[in-house]
């Protein structure tokens, strides 16, 4: 079903600051989608001893691996980069809230499309979804001979793809730490990702499919964040007559989301994001399935996310849970700028802390 195709040559070593690696997912896995007829890539890393409690850490959307800063000096079997930003370095490593003294922290990067079969044994290309996700994770811890149950923190899509894990293999995992994702997407938010596909319906060439890839992006960074934290962060635009130019241009909302569009479109594709985006309308898993014991970190000002649709879940699900209400300007985006107080209920939540989590509850 799978192989290694990279060694692992240091993952039996304590202390490991960080191995890189890949496995190749052979054909005829059967995933939510039907069964593969290709193989896949999953590209891993993994941070501290190999010999403790495995923390499988996920993030959003366009997360990658690279959950810590790393670089040649301390990273093993990197293939990419000499140097890659981490995109949870404040909240991962040694003696931080996911404490790599403590943990082993896995991570992947998420694949956006597969070929399976289809019911009329036809060969299609579909979207991989949170639920597939799950289970090339599976297949990914079983080939690193990872056989205890797991934590699991995931943010956002990673937070989906951790409430589908929890749903399908309950057997392997021993807590879940859901932040900013709930059981199925608001109304809301399917209809930007619609809006944002059928602005991409409208390019022809590739200056036009660049630019609608910017505009998507623009468009998805509204949603992230709030009015409050923009309030803070940009001037209103005075228009400079009679040529229409914005003065202090640079400090307004127009330019950030320009070159946010643009940094973005630079290092995807189209069929990339459109895959990306289908995967989470795709989302769905019944709450009474999920039998593991959970907390769920929800944002009172998410506008993708709702914070009564979290509270619903973390009280319908099999298993014990509990909730918590995380205050935040940064809406969506809190769980990668709010990291004092992610700190301080990670901690409480992994057992790092004295303090009671009913302290942070809000149920």
């Amino acid at each position: 079903m799978a192989i290694a195709t990279t060694e692992i040559r240091n993952a039996q070593k304590t202390h490991v600051k960080a191995v890189f690696g890949a496995v190749a997912v052979k054909k005829g896995v059967t995933l939510s989608s039907g069964t593969s007829t290709e193989e896949c890539t999953l590209k891993y890393s993994i941070y501290g001893d190999r010999t403790l409690p495995v923390v499988v850490v996920l993030g959003g959307i366009t997360a990658s691996r690279h959950v810590l800063h790393s670089n040649q000096e301390t990273a093993e079997d990197c293939d990419d980069n000499s140097v890659s930003t981490g995109w949870w370095d404040d909240l991962v490593g040694d003696g931080k809230a996911i404490d790599t003294q403590k943990y082993c922290v896995i991570s992947f990067n998420y694949i956006s499309t597969l070929q399976f079969k289809s019911k009329a044994n036809y060969k299609v290309v579909r979207h991989v979804t949170p639920a597939d996700q799950a289970c090339l994770l599976s297949e990914l811890l079983k080939l690193l001979s990872v056989n205890e149950p797991v934590r699991f923190v995931g943010s956002s899509y990673g937070g989906m793809v951790g409430l589908n894990f929890a749903e399908q293999y309950p057997h392997k995992v021993k807590h879940l730490v859901c932040i900013s994702a709930s059981d199925r997407s608001t109304h809301t938010a399917r209809a930007i990702r619609a809006i944002q596909k059928g602005i991409f319906e409208l390019a022809d060439t590739s200056e036009q499919k660049h630019q609608a890839l910017s505009l998507a992006r623009q468009l998805s960074i509204l949603f992230y964040r709030t009015d409050d934290i923009f309030d803070t962060q940009f001037v209103d635009p005075i228009v400079q007559l009679p040529f229409d130019n914005i003065l202090g241009y640079e400090q307004t909302i127009y330019s950030y989301l320009k070159h946010q569009g643009q940094k973005f479109a630079n290092k995807t594709t189209i069929s990339n994001y459109t895959a990306l985006l289908d995967s989470i309308d795709a989302h769905r898993v019944e709450p009474n399935k999920i039998k593991c014991s959970s907390s769920f970190v929800a944002v009172p000002s998410d506008r993708l996310v709702s914070f009564e649709s979290m509270r619903k879940l973390a009280h319908t699900v099999k298993g014990t849970s509990d909730f918590y209400r995380l205050e935040s300007v940064y809406g969506h985006d809190a769980f990668l700028k709010e990291f004092e107080q992610l700190t301080d209920l990670l901690k409480k939540i992994l057992g790092a802390s004295d303090e009671s989590p009913a302290s942070y509850a809000s149920r």
